[in-house]
């Protein structure tokens, strides 16, 4: 899912919901690798952003900031990177975006949005072979994710799961917005490092 890209075969977009808004490609796709992130690793308190619009964009004046860099400093330590683009680079991790995250018992790999997942035990640990360990998920198409998404949170509301514990919250949309919020900041300020405003206490 997603695609790589270049100048060689950008076209500039005049679709109304995109063209003149420099944040579409961060506000619309950085939502979901943010809360695959915080699923893992829990609450970021540190954002570091580094953007970019290519030449070809800007000499079409192309507003759109579509090559994301950010790194990621969660509550816990642990230490992550997130990458994205809008068919405008041809990323080794490929597709739309990919996350890396490194902790103490291991580092894993979300290559193209879920197509593969990369899990490299550290040395020592019960599962270490010195190889890693390859999942494919045998989805390509990112319109399949929504159903599995959609089900999840209806099974919840269906179970009676408290709201505090219910898979896609709207605390869980509130970190990603502050997140992508954090990572608009830090890059209008340079690359500075930015700390998301924490979130409300869970009630319950």
């Amino acid at each position: 899912m997603g695609f790589a890209g270049g100048e060689f075969n950008y076209s500039y977009s005049k679709a109304p919901r995109s063209d003149g808004f420099p944040y579409f490609h961060v506000k619309a796709f950085l939502s979901h690798p943010f809360s695959v992130m915080r699923h893992f690793c829990g609450d970021v308190t540190h954002v570091q952003a580094f953007m970019e619009r290519p030449h070809f964009r800007r000499g079409a004046g192309d507003l759109m900031v579509s090559i994301n860099g950010i790194h990621l400093r969660f509550e816990n330590g642990c230490i992550g990177y997130l990458l994205s683009q809008r068919g405008d680079a041809t990323f080794g991790l490929g597709g739309w975006w990919s996350v890396e995250l490194a902790g103490t018992r291991g580092t894993f790999c979300i290559e193209n949005c879920i197509e593969k997942v990369t899990y490299w035990p550290s040395p020592g640990a019960p599962d270490f072979s010195g190889e890693p360990v390859v999942t494919e998920s045998g989805i390509t198409d990112f319109g399949q994710t929504f159903p599995l998404r959609i089900h999840a949170f209806l099974e919840d509301i269906t179970n009676g799961v408290p709201k505090e514990q219910l898979r896609a919250s709207g605390r869980d949309a509130l970190a990603a917005l502050e997140y992508t919020w954090a990572a608009i900041e830090s890059y209008e300020q340079g690359g500075i490092l930015v700390r998301p405003h924490p979130l409300p206490t869970l009630n319950g």
